[in-house]
Parts: structure tokens; sequence; C-alpha cells
């Protein structure tokens, strides 16, 4: 019996993993040497390719860097989102859970990326993530809290931007506190603790309390000292990337 012949790579499939292998390639050049550091010739001999064949794609270096970032930023929305439909709970602060340590660990990882992005924001005009890329990211919680309050488990008049900011803003800021005390292997290190604090902030802070149920005031002091240390942090970071 005549074997079945094998279909060869469609030239769309070629295309595609060719520009899969410019993007990874750019991706670790940038964050080796910069975006001005970057050469287009080191781009392409690490990706197995000739020059050219990298402006038969993208038309100039700012191009492919804009090209790099869209691919992670969605990349990473399109993670936390499996992340929240693989989760098997269903009540707000295990999915919270779930999310703070996709974005804690997601954060580690990718440290020397994310730090370029933001350093192309402040001193790059000519490439620079778009907010909407970011916005598409941030909506993962935007969508869990909103869900949140209409189920009733968190406070109605919690205001959903002052809580993203505590969300991302301290969980940002203990990431990098992590990865600048890290040994080589970043997997070793227990991330527990600091997911653990933000649920039980959030809850604390934030869930839908009993009619008529009364506060411990030692608890709600306690509470209003941790908002000020994170709003604190908060400020600290966003003055060191602005």
């Amino acid at each position: 019996m005549a074997s079945k012949a094998i279909p060869s790579e469609t030239q769309r499939a070629k295309l595609e993993r060719k520009e899969r292998a410019i993007l990874e390639a750019a991706r670790t050049i940038f964050v080796n040497h910069g975006f001005d550091g970057a050469r287009m010739q080191e781009i392409a001999r690490r990706a197995g390719i000739g020059e050219g064949t990298i402006y038969s794609y993208y038309d100039s270096k700012a191009e492919l860097m804009l090209a790099v970032l869209q691919q992670f930023w969605d990349g990473l929305t399109l993670e936390a989102e499996d992340v929240m439909a693989a989760e098997q709970a269903t009540d707000f602060f295990g999915r919270l859970r779930a999310l703070a340590h996709y974005h804690l660990n997601t954060v580690i990882v990718n440290a020397d990326f994310i730090n370029l992005t933001f350093a192309l924001r402040r001193n790059n005009s000519e490439v620079s993530v778009s907010r909407d890329h970011l916005r598409h990211y941030v909506a993962v919680f935007d969508r869990l809290f909103l869900r949140g309050q209409d189920r009733g488990e968190l406070r109605a008049d919690a205001v959903l931007w002052q809580a993203r900011d505590i969300f991302y803003g301290s969980l940002e800021y203990s990431a990098r506190s992590i990865e600048m005390t890290m040994e080589a292997d970043r997997s070793t290190r227990d991330q527990q603790p600091v997911v653990d604090d933000m649920v039980a902030l959030f809850r604390a802070h934030y869930a839908a309390h009993p009619e008529g149920e009364a506060a411990d005031g030692t608890t709600l002091a306690a509470l209003s000292r941790q908002i000020e240390q994170l709003t604190e942090k908060v400020d600290t970071l966003a003055s060191r990337l602005s």
C-alpha cells in the first residue's frame, strides 16, 4: 500500500513561523541591549534569517519593537483570561487569589522586559506600548471586581480604580522587591505570603458585611495603616516609573 504524502508546510505557515522567530529573537536582543543598543543585524542572526528578511515584515526597528510589545501584553491578557477560565473557585476571593498568583509570578519572571516596557514609556515617544493593550490586561481584574459587586460579595460603594491600583501597584512593588533579592533560581522564592496578604486586605476592606454587623475598631485601625502603607508603596513605584 502506498504511503500517504505528508502535506508540506503552507506558505502562510512558513511566514508565521518566521515572524515568530523574529519576534522571539528581537525580544531577547532588546532586553539584553535596550532599544537604542539593539541592532537589526544581530536580531536577524539570532532568528537565523537574513537582515533583509526582517524588513519584509517590519519597516523599522521601532515598528519591530512595537510588535514585540503588542505580542507580549496581548499574550499576558490571554494567559490571565485562561487562568480565570480554568479556576474552579467561584467566589470573588478565590478567583482573586488565582489572578494575584498569576500576576505576581508574571512580573517576577518577565521583570527585565517589563522594566524595558516602562523605560520606553518614559524615554521614547516613538516606541511605547499602546494604552489599549495595558487596558485589556487590567480589564481582567476589572471584570472580576465588578462581578463581585454584582453578586453582592463586595461593597457596592467600592471604587474600582482604587481597588485596581492597590491590586496591581502593590503586587508589582512586591514582585520587584522579590526579584531584586532572589538568587538565580527564581522558582525557589516563596510568593504565597504576598498573595495571602493581598487577599486578606481585599477581604477586610472590600467584602460586603451583613447589614448591622459591628466592625472591630482595632481591626479597622490596623487596616487603615496597611492601606496607607500600600498607598505609599504605590506612590513610590509610580515616581520611579514616571
